[in-house]
């Protein structure tokens, strides 16, 4: 066992050492130089890559092509007559870069001579008559289609060097090396291979598309996490209709070269007219008028009759401010199809993408790829009395995951190549390897913090062992349930001691899953422990996680008796309802207590009971994981939450009666190029009375650490209220700034703003049943905060400046610097 863990370090750690070696490598460059304003090819002009040794010319067409095994630096093109231009090169690799060179005047003494810039770009016009015809070109506009697809899916690590497969640290998986190709700019080894073949139907108004899964298959473990793996991972993929006027990809904002101001945003160059398959088209090639902005470059087909697309190539501009991502190409073409009323329209016909994902430009990455074949396009001028129509995003053919060989073969659009079938006998291999149990159970406990043991899982390591003023070392044990125990119904237990307070705390739950889709689950927890309340965000567990971050020195913890059972039950299309029984004992920790204000004497628990229903609306929501965990890949409508808590008297001993009901809003807003806007409001209300800590608590992070959900700068209990309104709003600039300042581009920083309030009252009632502890405040009024940073720091980092308004600038209370994750593309 020591030596299969040894050799599984040991390949981890060759993993790491393969991305950084720099290895002599080929860097191959090629392209095209244009003239920036009449779009015609310029021959002879000078190409350098790196020293002025390495250089070449132009050639007629204004083609170029140079490569070299040094380190390549930087490619410098250079014409008389136009203004030079340089670009960065990425080593190793074979790479497109297209140049449109500007004119420039020319000081000759008295007599300035200037290129014709009256002469214009053929381009121009044509590109006004496409917009024009943008409408009646558009599927999307299309009032109802259907097709079948067939979508294949890979993922391949790249940037591994052939000689690696000779290495004596892959023990029994260096077989895999037979299967590493080199066919591509990088070296790369499929690692996963998956298909599904869809029927989809969509209508245009109002707008809806629905996906019966007729087959689905994932290679080696991957197709064990569900019935939907291919699927879900095919979703995964952007979708992309050049005839958007933006295109929403990789969470960020792109301009489609379809613009309805393209030429603003793009230059345009018509190459030659071409036939593409029996049609006449206009070939041409688009790249970005200016460095940094969120667009593309490549060529593109256009129906000489129609003025519609037939075809387009294209890669992600490289200036583009994206992060983890080296490059990405992607190709569609269109074909023409007549409806049922005889008209001809364009439907999409095939399209493929790929990502070269990695953490930086010179390590071990990965190429996810996708492409998609369609056939049998159909679409109608009338609605149809269709599955579409009933609002189900996606079905699952009953057979759907366990077609056989021959059933495959015979469903397929496009034949499966051998080397496609080869990651599927390979993944096979590894999987069935003791070597790659082990390895998989290594990678779980690393991502979840549990041990894998058969129907148990044992954890976690990153809560075994805390430390906290009130407990001081704190151990605690997990124990729950794996999938080889059940995919529906999962147990769990935990114990934990403090060796300060001497005490024992445990609980208890089970999660039991009725139905997956649409969603319907019930969980039961009881459970003795400590919590802080009022403290939100990445570290929430009281002092466990938080004693080298704090910001605030209370220690304000209490010890909480649980036991809640609850239900939630989805109706589809986004609708969803939860109700939630609970009864709760709250006694206090540390250094603080529940004084009775009427007889002076600590009150030793809060107790009361309370059933809850919530409403939730998040209209096209999706979810990705796994049978029970379950992380949402968010909506582009807002999400709308109503929420009502009845606190029973005299239910198990409750003391209290009070109702308390919130209404919740959050919604991200693309602002295309201006980045994009995030906000989150809330109001609420209690009827009747309660001591404060049943009550409003404001949140704060209490921690060095930026929360959205609390005040930053706010103490613990520092102010409660009974009567709120909440809102937070954040800006994310996306570099609309920084990706314009030459000296600063490089770096990829990008800009943030903050304001986040709360305005409230409180009764003095309820300070009849439990008074504030010094330092805690009723709110009368309101708190705001406003914050500017910077994010997207080495690629994860945020570091915001805090300023709460209530206090004058100059006390150094009112500001301090927090620290975020902004893990993001």
């Amino acid at each position: 066992m020591r030596k299969t863990l040894l050799r599984l370090v040991l390949v981890c750690a060759a993993i790491a050492v393969t991305g950084l070696q720099l290895h002599a490598q080929t860097t191959t460059v090629q392209g095209r130089v244009f003239d920036a304003y009449t779009g015609e090819a310029l021959p002879y002009v000078n190409v350098v890559l790196g020293s002025g040794s390495n250089g070449t010319m132009t050639d007629a067409d204004g083609r170029y092509a140079i490569s070299t095994e040094d380190r390549p630096g930087r490619l410098t093109v250079t014409f008389l007559g136009y203004t030079g231009q340089s670009f960065s090169v990425v080593r190793g690799i074979a790479q497109q870069i297209n140049v449109s060179l500007e004119p420039k005047a020319f000081d000759l003494g008295a007599a300035e001579v200037r290129p014709d810039r009256k002469e214009k770009n053929p381009a121009k016009p044509l590109m006004q008559r496409i917009v024009d015809a943008k409408n009646r070109n558009n599927p999307a506009t299309l009032p109802t289609g259907r097709h079948r697809i067939h979508s294949r899916i890979e993922v391949d690590f790249n940037d591994i060097d052939s000689a690696q497969g000779q290495a004596w640290y892959w023990g029994a998986f260096g077989f895999v090396f037979d299967y590493l190709r080199d066919d591509d700019e990088r070296s790369a080894l499929p690692v996963l291979f998956g298909e599904i073949i869809a029927e989809e139907e969509w209508q245009s108004k109002p707008k809806r598309k629905t996906t019966h899964v007729l087959a689905s298959q994932v290679s080696g473990d991957f197709g064990s996490g569900g019935d939907r793996s291919a699927a879900a991972m095919s979703g995964r993929f952007p979708e992309i209709n050049l005839y958007e006027n933006q295109l929403l990809m990789l969470d960020r904002v792109f301009t489609s070269p379809l613009h309805d101001r393209a030429n603003a945003h793009y230059r345009f160059y018509i190459l030659d007219t071409l036939d593409y398959n029996g049609r006449s088209t206009y070939h041409m090639a688009f790249m970005p008028r200016r460095k940094g902005e969120m667009t593309f470059e490549g060529e593109m087909w256009i129906d000489t009759l129609s003025m519609g697309l037939a075809r387009v190539k294209a890669q992600l501009s490289p200036s583009a401010n994206v992060n983890f991502v080296r490059g990405m190409q992607w190709a569609q073409s269109y074909t023409a199809v007549e409806g049922d009323d005889g008209e001809s329209r364009w439907m999409l016909e095939m399209d493929s993408m790929v990502f070269d994902m990695s953490i930086a430009d010179r390590s071990f990455g990965a190429y996810l790829r996708r492409t998609t074949s369609m056939t049998e396009q159909q679409w109608s001028s009338a609605r149809q009395d269709t599955s579409v129509a009933k609002g189900r995003s996606m079905t699952l053919d009953s057979l759907a995951i366990e077609r056989t060989r021959e059933e495959w073969a015979l469903m397929r659009s496009v034949p499966l190549l051998d080397r496609e079938a080869g990651i599927f006998q390979m993944t096979d291999s590894v999987t069935s390897m003791p070597q790659w149990r082990v390895m998989k159970g290594l990678g779980y406990f690393m991502g979840t913090g549990f041990v894998l043991a058969g129907p148990l899982e044992v954890g976690a390591w990153w809560s075994a062992y805390t430390r906290n003023p009130t407990e001081g070392n704190r151990f605690r044990l997990d124990l729950q349930t794996s999938n080889a125990f059940s995919t529906r119904f999962m147990p769990s237990v935990f114990a934990a001691y403090g060796t300060y307070d001497q005490r024992w705390k445990a609980g208890f739950s089970t999660d039991f899953i009725l139905r997956k889709t649409p969603r319907t689950e019930a969980y039961f927890e009881i459970k003795r422990d400590v919590e802080q309340l009022g403290m939100e965000g990445l570290l929430a567990q009281g002092e466990a996680f938080t004693s080298a971050f704090r910001t605030d020195t209370t220690n304000l913890l209490s010890e909480v008796f649980r036991t809640e059972a609850s239900i939630l039950h989805e109706f589809g299309a986004g609708f969803t309802c939860f109700f939630e029984w609970r009864h709760r004992q709250v006694g206090t920790q540390g250094e603080w207590a529940f004084i009775d204000p009427n007889l002076g004497i600590p009150i030793d628990r809060l107790i009361t009971t309370e059933a809850t229903v919530a409403l939730r609306y998040a209209k096209g929501e999706q979810f990705v994981g796994g049978e029970f965990d379950r992380y949402s890949l968010g909506t582009e409508w807002p999400e709308l939450n109503a929420t009502v808590t009845w606190a029973m008297p005299n239910v198990l001993g409750s003391q209290y009666n009070y109702t308390r009901c919130t209404l919740e809003g959050y919604d991200e807003v693309r602002l295309g190029w201006w980045g994009s806007l995030e906000w989150l409001a809330q109001a609420g209300k209690y009827f009747g009375t309660a001591p404060f800590p049943l009550m409003e608590v404001v949140p704060t992070s209490g921690t060095f650490f930026m929360t959205p959900e609390a005040f930053n700068m706010l103490q613990l209990f520092e102010r409660v209220t009974d009567e709120w309104v909440s809102a937070h709003v954040e800006w994310h600039g996306e570099g609309i700034l920084f990706n314009h300042l030459p000296l600063l581009r490089r770096l990829e920083l990008r800009e943030v703003l903050t304001v986040k309030g709360i305005t409230g009252s409180w009764d003095e009632r309820h300070e009849a049943l439990l008074e504030l502890p010094e330092g805690t405040t009723g709110m009368q009024g309101h708190y705001a905060e406003c914050s500017a940073g910077l994010e997207n720091i080495f690629g994860f980092l945020r570091v915001d400046g805090v300023w709460r308004t209530d206090l004058p600038l100059s006390d150094p209370a009112s500001r301090g610097l927090r620290i975020g994750f902004s893990v993001g593309i």
